[in-house]
């Protein structure tokens, strides 16, 4: 750490004496101040640019959201909403969504959906797996399972992420019919069922009181994890079997 402060020291004394200063020589230092955790002063740098790409809000959005700053992430967002010249990308959406589903707040998210539906976003996989983030806490879910469709509909292939969000909203909603829908669909197009997505098909299950099938995902799986584990004995306890498995 000591070494990247004194770092962040040369690169900033470097940065004073120069003539002549380009859009990435500010972006490098705001960027490093970032991800240190130093945002008072990455945004004094940012608020002195004399003008701003993608990589510079993403940056200071993202670090916000790194260290638990929502609130200030979301006031960078509407920022950059109202400059004329920026055109977000999907990390800065990723980060803006972030920062929604950390406050949490449905509204801003289905507002950032609007904005990547206009843009052509939609058709990028990191961005729908942060959407689905903010779809899926309380009473966002069955729009969560609305944009999942959505999502099967384009040509775009969900990720580990965005299948353990929809897994992980049926458990909470005991929602068993689509939960096995969403396991066929991994199934179909040939989805490893032992990544992260698979301790959540077994807490999906056990969470559905379907001991059988979601015993029968954990038996399947190389090397159970932890939540695995957890999910199958609480299970077992919730269902009336505290000797299993």
């Amino acid at each position: 750490m000591y070494a990247k402060c004194n770092s962040l020291y040369n690169a900033q004394k470097m940065f004073d004496e120069m003539t002549e200063r380009d859009l990435c020589s500010w972006n490098v230092l705001i960027s490093g101040y970032a991800k240190m955790g130093l945002l008072d002063e990455a945004r004094k740098m940012f608020d002195k640019m004399p003008e701003r790409d993608n990589f510079s809000w993403t940056a200071m959005i993202s670090g916000y959201v790194r260290h638990d700053k929502p609130n200030e992430a979301l006031e960078l967002c509407r920022m950059m909403k109202r400059h004329d010249n920026s055109k977000s990308n999907k990390f800065t959406i990723s980060s803006a969504l972030a920062a929604a589903a950390a406050v949490p707040c449905l509204r801003i998210g289905k507002e950032i959906h609007g904005h990547i539906m206009r843009t052509g976003l939609d058709s990028d996989e990191v961005v729908w797996s942060a959407l689905s983030d903010i779809m899926y806490f309380e009473g966002g879910r069955r729009r969560g399972f609305d944009l999942f469709a959505e999502l099967l509909r384009s040509r775009i292939r969900p990720n580990e992420f965005t299948f353990a969000g929809v897994l992980n909203a049926c458990a909470d909603l005991s929602d068993e019919e689509v939960g096995k829908q969403v396991h066929g669909h991994m199934t179909r197009i040939g989805f490893d069922p032992f990544s992260f997505a698979g301790s959540a098909l077994v807490h999906m299950y056990s969470k559905c009181g379907n001991m059988v099938n979601a015993e029968r995902v954990f038996r399947g799986m190389p090397r159970p994890d932890l939540v695995s584990w957890t999910s199958l004995i609480a299970g077992y306890a919730q269902n009336g079997h505290p000797n299993e498995p």
